[in-house]
């Protein structure tokens, strides 16, 4: 049976010390965790142009939403308030575009961290542009520690999704953000929680696969997470043809 191939965002980062020279980067631990669980990764350079992403696309079976920085709050309706992070304009025009055109295709969607963002407000929703503007004392989301340590619990609170098939009613996660949801986007259910209320995974049922993860499995799973391992292969599976 052939592999799946798997599309997997990437960041429009600046060389510094190097004027007006960019790169397209992507935390290796995605590539390794979809080897990890039989799937072909493939890094998608960021690019505006609508007619080289739709050929992209067409070469996918399934598509991740990479980590990264802060979405520029003019997507979901604000202004810029205090403590929002460094923005990429190149990267939110290139993966609004991108996920508009995969979206059509009902092919299999992983969103994490800020591509569970990204999906949420692609759908409608909005986020928390900082934990303070909660309004209530949060866990430390931003964990700086190492990338594969679990630092706190979620409750899963839907008992029809992929996170309850492989782990019950909860399990422990890595934390690597500052923004979280607010407003649900249209279609999305929230499956997962944490202690403080923050919203930590989102699926939407009517297709085959589209969740939305605000930690990071692919961290743990590089290194060594068997755990975490089983989100990528449940993934993988679905985007079998």
């Amino acid at each position: 049976m052939k592999k799946p191939i798997i599309g997997i965002t990437s960041a429009y980062e600046i060389e510094d010390g190097l004027r007006n020279y960019h790169r397209t980067t992507v935390s290796i631990d995605y590539t390794k965790s979809i080897i990890a669980a039989g799937g072909i990764p493939v890094v998608l350079p960021i690019t505006s142009d609508v007619e080289t992403i739709k050929e992209q696309l067409k070469l996918l079976d399934g598509l991740i939403l990479s980590g990264g920085v802060d979405i520029n709050p003019k997507y979901y309706g604000e202004d810029f308030k205090r403590d929002i992070g460094i923005i990429s304009p190149e990267r939110d025009e290139g993966e609004f575009l991108l996920l508009e055109e995969f979206y059509k295709t009902e092919k299999p969607i992983l969103g994490i961290c800020r591509g569970h963002q990204l999906l949420n407000i692609f759908l409608g929703g909005s986020i928390f542009q900082d934990l303070k503007y909660t309004g209530k004392e949060t866990l430390k989301h931003s964990q700086d520690f190492y990338p594969e340590l679990d630092v706190h619990k979620i409750k899963i609170t839907d008992k029809e999704n992929i996170l309850a098939k492989l782990y019950g009613e909860e399990v422990r996660v890595n934390s690597f953000h500052h923004q979280a949801i607010n407003k649900l986007g249209k279609g999305l259910s929230v499956i997962a929680t944490a202690e403080d209320g923050i919203i930590e995974a989102v699926q939407m049922k009517e297709r085959k696969f589209l969740y939305g993860l605000q930690w990071h499995p692919e961290m743990m799973t590089a290194r060594g997470n068997e755990e975490m391992k089983k989100i990528f292969i449940e993934f993988v599976k679905s985007c079998e043809k």
